[in-house]
């Protein structure tokens, strides 16, 4: 939404949200002293019964892990500087501008808070919940005490009866007199600053990042001040963007940061599986389409590929199965299973009079059994009379991934055979580039059913990476120039028979002619 449609949220509105909170927090009758002091205790170290206990009027789910783990790590430290660059949908605003700020004042933590929205309107909006909860919640304040004292959201500036002043202020002020008498504010949020419309000028991307680390932190406290910055990637030069500081490929990201980077579905299964199902992310990334999707869901924008372009991925219906030439599946492994680790890629190719076909992509952090298990489910859904030639290669075919393999098929009761590949390649960039003109001449066509397909759209993106000098993740390329290798030794092969196959015929049609 561009800031300009934003409007100041209605008074009315807001005391109809009052009464909600206030209703949803009533104090049991039956509440005892013993039962509050457990409650308080438990409270206060499990983020997740913090806010389930609290804060029920948004709690339809449990917290995600990356919830928990980021409202930890902000109250463990008193100078963390954090970014949330969660998937939209996925509680960035409640978390961090809500319910993170009275966790710290649940632990005494909280001096003051400055809250930058995209406009004044939309961090006022921002801060009335704040205020809903810190006036209404009536089991809170049973715990914690009462919090309320003067001031108004209206105006994006009012202070509890402990002195901790809360100021909200748009992308384009600067926080003005944010210290309450000797108190200075020590938790700052910028939520949600991005839009369509200031991504594409990056002289105001870049002063509002100035003014962010500049105005807006230098007002926090020296003594020990924490910062939280939640949104979604919506362009690689986006203001979230350059807080993180990887707004290209292989770039590093800023130093001493907390990133929480969540992504709506990572390797398979939903982020926020709490809430979420797989088929309902599944069902709106199919309904806003592929831009959108990558944007709003997996914080991915169309980067163009200096060799890889854009205009070369083409996604078609893609002929049946039955009548490719030769379906090769290709996997590339990884050493280890952690975020920091290689992908895990298979690439599963088809081949049809020349031009090639990428059937589906396999592109995650994850374990061994992980893909061996997805390898024979591809192999148990195909047509009738149709096979995959599976390959590995052969540095990466050890003991563990032989053990693995075993265990698999043993679990499944499916005996899947797979090569390896014996060659002894090249360098790994000159073999992936040498995949460009197929791609730059219309030989390539990909599923179109597998377009919005997580690890379809991981693989895509680590190929147009591929340039010199790249620093990025490249196993789905390198698994793809495998696969590759292997269709065109069969189309080698096809050209031979089908040169013996043009003489024969011609002798045949000559012997004809003598004949008459």
């Amino acid at each position: 939404m561009s800031a300009t449609n934003i409007t100041r949220r209605d008074y009315n509105e807001w005391l109809e949200f009052c009464a909600q909170v206030q209703n949803s927090t009533a104090v049991a009758f039956n509440d005892t002293e013993e039962l509050q002091k457990i409650r308080i205790k438990r409270a206060l170290t499990e983020y997740n019964y913090f806010v389930t206990t609290y804060f029920d009027i948004y709690a339809d789910a449990d917290c995600a892990d990356f919830h928990i783990d980021f409202a930890n790590a902000c109250l463990a430290d008193p100078n963390f500087f954090g970014i949330a660059e969660w998937a939209r949908e996925h509680a960035k605003s409640v978390h961090l501008t809500i319910i993170i700020p009275m966790w710290l004042i649940a632990h005494k933590q909280l001096t003051g808070m400055l809250l930058m929205g995209k406009n004044e309107d939309d961090a006022c909006n921002l801060l009335s919940d704040l205020q809903a909860q810190l006036q209404s919640n009536k089991l809170f304040a049973h715990d914690f005490g009462e919090q309320y004292n003067f001031g108004s959201w209206e105006d994006g500036d009012f202070t509890t009866k402990e002195g901790i002043r809360f100021l909200a202020f748009g992308r384009d002020q600067s926080p003005r007199g944010a210290r309450e008498n000797e108190k200075r504010p020590n938790y700052g949020v910028v939520d949600d600053v991005d839009d369509d419309d200031i991504v594409h000028n990056p002289k105001r991307v870049d002063k509002i990042v100035k003014k962010i680390l500049g105005a807006m932190y230098f007002a926090l406290s020296i003594k020990g001040a924490r910062f939280a910055m939640g949104g979604n990637r919506i362009h690689h030069n986006s203001i979230l963007a350059n807080i993180v500081g990887d707004t290209k490929p292989g770039a590093k990201k800023r130093e001493g940061i907390y990133h929480s980077k969540v992504k709506a579905i990572e390797n398979g299964r939903p982020a926020w599986w709490q809430r979420y199902s797989l088929q309902e992310l599944l069902r709106k990334i199919q309904r806003a389409g592929p831009v959108l999707a990558k944007q709003e869901f997996f914080h991915e924008t169309d980067i163009e590929g200096k060799i890889f372009k854009n205009k070369y991925f083409r996604f078609a219906k893609l002929p049946h199965l039955a009548k490719m030439d030769i379906i090769i599946g290709y996997f590339d492994p990884s050493f280890e299973n952690n975020q920091t680790s290689d992908f895990k890629a298979v690439s599963l190719w088809g081949q049809n009079r020349f031009k090639r076909f990428c059937i589906k992509r396999f592109t995650r952090r994850c374990e061994l059994e992980d893909v061996f298990e997805w390898m024979i489910k591809v192999e148990k859904d195909l047509p009738p009379g149709v096979g995959i030639i599976w390959y590995m290669e052969k540095q990466f075919y050890t003991r563990p991934v032989k053990k693995a393999l075993r265990r698999v098929c043993k679990k499944l009761k499916y005996p899947l055979s797979v090569l390896t590949d014996e060659r002894k390649k090249p360098n790994k960039y000159t073999r992936m580039v040498r995949m460009e003109p197929e791609y730059s001449s219309g030989n390539v066509i990909y599923n179109v059913e597998e377009e919005h397909d997580p690890d379809m759209v991981e693989g895509n993106l680590q190929l147009k990476g591929i340039e010199p000098g790249y620093n990025t993740a490249d196993d789905a390329p390198d698994a793809d120039e495998g696969a590759w290798f292997y269709l065109d030794q069969h189309q080698f092969l096809d050209a031979e028979d089908l040169e013996q196959d043009a003489l024969s015929l011609g002798k045949h049609e000559r012997d004809e002619e003598n004949t008459y």
